[in-house]
């Protein structure tokens, strides 16, 4: 379960391109595209290095209009969903 102390860092499996707005992903061993929003490619820009989800969440308030409280419920929703398509994981 990830919590405001877990460790997550971007994995190095899919490709990346910038389209617009987004950041457009191909993971070629599941043969499928994502899309990231301008948030959630933030998210992704920041765990190029590990970072706990506190430390995420202090980033992201910095840069966008949201509190932190919201920010932690959104992100500890939202990393559970990259880390099952293998785009982000967990590290001790």
């Amino acid at each position: 379960m990830i919590n405001l102390k877990t460790c997550m860092q971007r994995s190095d499996q899919p490709m990346t391109s910038a389209v617009a707005d987004e950041l457009v992903m191909f993971d070629a061993e599941a043969g499928k595209y994502y899309g990231l929003n301008d948030v959630a490619t933030e998210v992704w820009k920041l765990l190029e290095e590990p970072k706990t989800v506190e430390e995420l969440c202090d980033l992201l308030t910095e840069e966008f209009d949201v509190s932190l409280e919201q920010c932690r419920k959104d992100v500890i929703k939202f990393l559970p969903k990259m880390r099952e398509k293998g785009l982000v994981q967990e590290v001790h």
